[in-house]
């Protein structure tokens, strides 16, 4: 069995329980447009940039909604979600990250979130030493479906992708993954909705379930 040398996380719905803050942000700010969403549609958008949110809700409701304004409130709407939820870990990361450090594994966060919220929930995590390397969606020319976050996040911990694990809780962030060549693991989060992670190398329903005999030198 191939051994891995280093562990790639998404943060949204993987680290950090944070869909419930982002679902309320996008709905604030779809509500200044008189846009309704439903929490199912808004799953469709897991792991996707603000911005192309935006965009696309725009062109499918066929709504005007000035992007350059409009991402600026999504940034407004979200820190009020932020200040309004309690920031929690996933069930069972905690005690991964400890197993993956013992074992020497390198980490690196790759996240469609903008650097400063990746800084903001690994500090209220206090989970930031884990990792060598955070990268956001900001960072690269294309995010998330893209797979350019996570060929970045390898180079970063210094590994090609192959040698890379993915965990990834969204249908995009698999894409991602799956387009890097990395070797893939589906968290079928709670948080998340129905995620389609049929491209995944193996689905887990809990963090619990990730074997670390996948890792080795």
């Amino acid at each position: 069995m191939k051994k891995f040398k280093a562990m790639l996380f998404d943060m949204d719905g993987v680290l950090v329980d944070s869909e419930p803050i982002h679902f309320a942000g996008r709905h604030a700010t779809l509500a200044r447009y008189g846009i309704e969403i439903t929490d199912e549609e808004l799953t469709n958008y897991t792991g996707i940039l603000s911005e192309a949110f935006l965009a696309d809700i725009s062109k499918k409701r066929g709504v005007n909604i000035p992007l350059d304004e409009a991402s600026k409130f999504a940034k407004i709407d979200f820190k009020n979600a932020l200040d309004s939820f309690e920031v929690k870990p996933i069930e069972g990361i905690i005690e991964l990250l400890q197993n993956l450090q013992n074992k020497n594994v390198s980490m690196a966060i790759a996240s469609s979130s903008p650097p400063e919220l990746i800084e903001t929930f690994v500090t209220r995590l206090n989970i930031k030493d884990y990792f060598e390397a955070f990268i956001s969606g900001r960072q690269v020319e294309k995010s998330k479906p893209a797979p350019d976050i996570y060929i970045e996040a390898a180079k970063a911990v210094g590994n090609v992708p192959t040698d890379c694990v993915v965990l990834e809780d969204s249908h995009n962030g698999i894409i991602a993954g799956h387009s890097a060549h990395c070797y893939c693991i589906g968290f079928r989060s709670p948080h998340s909705g129905n995620q389609d992670l049929s491209l995944a190398n193996e689905i887990v329903n809990s963090i619990s379930e990730i074997n670390l005999d996948l890792f080795g030198n």
